[in-house]
């Protein structure tokens, strides 16, 4: 686990930023205001609720975080470019290691509207997902991370992302702009669609 002193006074905003808005949507009061803390309310996001649900509240959460009014004016400001896709997977290499740990960026050929394939500096490589690692969990991987985030920046920022965890190593894959070749989905067992499974026993 990271030690809480390797958070700057930033993270840790941002941490319990995240934590109050978790708690708000499900209707909790947060127990904890660290990692711990985080997986714990996530943890009772999942109890109870299918896959849908669980996306469902995410979707509420990141429009507290990020008002519909912010990511409109982001999507008709920004158009899926190269320089775009690249930025942001820039920025997720700087932005997110409180969240997920460390990560670099990669070369990756995808394919630009109306465009033939390029390769642009778009990959992400999260070497090790502290979530999936702290969580043991491949529903709250699925149904708390990559789908809903998915979603959020193709349908409300504009940006095609593909997210594709390894549940062996626990690494994840980020791909800003639509890759040309699709990476394989991870397989999904018994444990994503029954809340019941904490941790997942295939993790």
């Amino acid at each position: 686990m990271m030690p809480p002193e390797s958070l700057n006074w930033l993270e840790r905003w941002c941490l319990a930023r995240l934590i109050g808005a978790i708690a708000s949507a499900i209707g909790v009061e947060p127990q904890r205001w660290d990692y711990v803390g985080f997986v714990e309310i996530t943890r009772q996001l999942k109890r109870g609720r299918s896959p849908a649900q669980q996306q469902a509240i995410v979707a509420t959460v990141f429009d507290r975080l990020i008002p519909p009014m912010v990511s409109t004016l982001i999507r008709r400001l920004f158009r899926p470019s190269r320089w775009v896709c690249e930025g942001n997977a820039w920025f997720a290499t700087r932005l997110t290691g409180w969240l997920v740990g460390a990560s670099d960026r990669y070369w990756v050929e995808v394919i630009p509207p109306d465009q033939l394939p390029q390769w642009q500096h778009s990959g992400v490589r999260i070497q090790k997902c502290r979530y999936l690692a702290e969580s043991q969990c491949m529903a709250l991987c699925i149904n708390l991370c990559k789908n809903p985030t998915e979603q959020f920046f193709r349908q409300r920022l504009g940006i095609p992302l593909t997210m594709t965890p390894n549940f062996r190593d626990y690494s994840c894959e980020m791909v800003f702009g639509t890759p040309a070749q699709p990476i394989p989905e991870p397989p999904l067992l018994p444990c994503w669609q029954d809340p019941s499974q904490t941790p997942c026993p295939y993790v």
